[in-house]
């Protein structure tokens, strides 16, 4: 094996999603483009711009914008930004002609097409990934490097690219040639998507060109469904804390309902399980949020999923072959892909246990609070009417008291106003009326004034009564 290679070529397919901040020329996917331009040519991408709904976001008729490096001009490349759906993508290629057959340089020399190690492109929210392939053709030395000899050409061409020893994740045949896959899907933004494709032929290459409109697209659906499923890890991590939270929660509350005790003078439990209500309730609005997001990530998988098989077989019919010949690219559909899917959907299953388990706490809680709201109110009701009775029967007291002191001051009344009569003879002093019936005067005043005294109160209460 030697270290020489023919016409090496680099090819970047970076996409981002459109919903930013920033839109038009001061996307971060053109500032990117921008600054890894500054480093080869003095070639911009942003002043060729011209944001429409157009697929080649190009000023007409530009289809892609040409250039040659400033310090090698054996080395050419070109840039197209495109829009895809929802995205923005870029295609850019860089690298030697391959047409040139003098074109054969050592591995090292593929170490220019990323100066300063500006490749790969910096992750932000709204990145949805980047596919680097590497080409590269074997030379007549090369051709016959079978097996760990082709995996060791594909190290050090990937070390040399990117100043880093690694071992590819995955390796196969496509359209003839060996290919070697580099970093881990579950992974993206530590682990980038990077092939470096061994052509031992023209079949390869001349084919890759005939379908790469279509690979460009499949490799956009393949990252959707890297970043949903990355994105869902983050959500997964947050509900498992959640998840976790809830078995010492329920079991707190439970403790605190077995240790209430209904008390109408002291209600502090009751305002604490209220607290505790109006938390699990704000807990569970957040829980079933991060639901609704992982079934719509699970969602997105679907749907890139679906349309990433549709490619595979436009790219079939487009190429007129056997789906078994891109058995390389079909490994993300019928195997990657899929394990997200289900990995997902087991997450799911295990966290919607929790809506019923907060639910369920909710309800108690409620159902407790209310119970024993009622019974402090029952008791308090029964205290205040046992209270309202015992102020009755005391005020019934008083005025029987008072009553009974009337009656006793109004008879001294009485015996005080007749009392003066007391001294009148008690024997007639006429003895010659014997035959007439003599009464004392003080027995006649006595009973005189007991019935104008009780005329008097008789008449006294009707009016009283009639007032009411």
């Amino acid at each position: 094996m030697t270290d020489r290679i023919f016409a090496p070529n680099l090819y970047l397919c970076a996409y981002h999603l459109r919903e930013d901040d920033t839109e038009g020329d001061t996307h971060p996917l053109w500032s990117n483009c921008d600054r890894l331009l500054s480093h080869l040519t003095d070639t911009r991408l942003t002043p060729h711009l011209h944001i429409t709904q157009n697929r080649i976001l190009l000023t007409p008729p530009k289809k892609q914008i040409s250039f040659t490096f400033t310090d090698s001009p054996d080395i050419e490349g070109f840039i197209q930004p495109v829009q895809i759906q929802d995205s923005y993508g870029v295609f850019l290629n860089i690298g030697y002609d391959d047409t040139d057959t003098t074109n054969i340089v050592e591995i090292l020399a593929v170490e220019q097409f990323n100066p300063h190690q500006i490749l790969p492109f910096p992750q932000t929210p709204y990145f949805l990934g980047q596919t680097l392939l590497l080409t590269l053709h074997l030379t007549p030395e090369n051709q016959d490097l079978q097996g760990s000899e082709l995996t060791e050409l594909a190290n050090q061409s990937y070390q040399a690219l990117f100043h880093q020893k690694t071992s590819p994740s995955r390796l196969g045949e496509l359209f003839g040639s060996p290919i070697f896959e580099y970093g881990n899907p579950r992974e993206p933004d530590k682990s980038p998507h990077i092939l470096v494709w061994l052509f031992r032929d023209e079949m390869a290459d001349t084919t890759l060109g005939k379908c790469f409109q279509l690979t460009f697209d499949l490799f956009l659906y393949r990252h959707k469904v890297t970043k949903a499923f990355q994105d869902s890890r983050e959500i997964y991590q947050q509900l498992k804390q959640y998840y976790l939270s809830l078995d010492p929660t329920l079991d707190a509350i439970q403790s605190q309902i077995d240790a209430a005790t209904p008390d109408p003078e002291n209600n502090a439990y009751l305002q604490h399980f209220k607290t505790q209500l109006k938390q699990l309730a704000a807990d569970s609005l957040i829980y079933d949020r991060l639901l609704r997001k992982i079934k719509d990530l699970l969602n997105t998988i679907n749907i890139n999923l679906n349309n990433y098989n549709e490619t595979i077989e436009r790219i079939c019919a487009t190429l007129g072959t056997d789906k078994e010949e891109l058995s390389f690219w079909r490994h993300f559909g019928e195997q990657t892909a899929p394990q997200f899917r289900g990995q997902i959907a087991a997450d799911l299953s295990y966290f919607e246990q929790g809506t019923g388990l907060i639910s369920q706490a909710i309800a108690s809680i409620r159902a407790i609070v209310e119970i024993d709201q009622a019974q402090c109110d029952r008791q308090r009701q029964q205290a205040e009417a046992d209270y309202y009775r015992k102020q009755q029967k005391a005020n019934g007291d008083l005025q029987n008291h008072i009553q009974a002191v009337g009656v006793g001051i109004a008879a001294g009344a009485i015996v005080a106003s007749t009392s003066g009569l007391i001294t009148e003879p008690w024997e007639r002093p006429d003895s010659d009326r014997f035959w007439l019936p003599y009464i004392h005067p003080f027995i006649i005043a006595l009973v005189a004034s007991i019935i104008c005294a009780v005329g008097a109160w008789w008449v006294a209460e009707k009016l009283i009564k009639r007032v009411k």
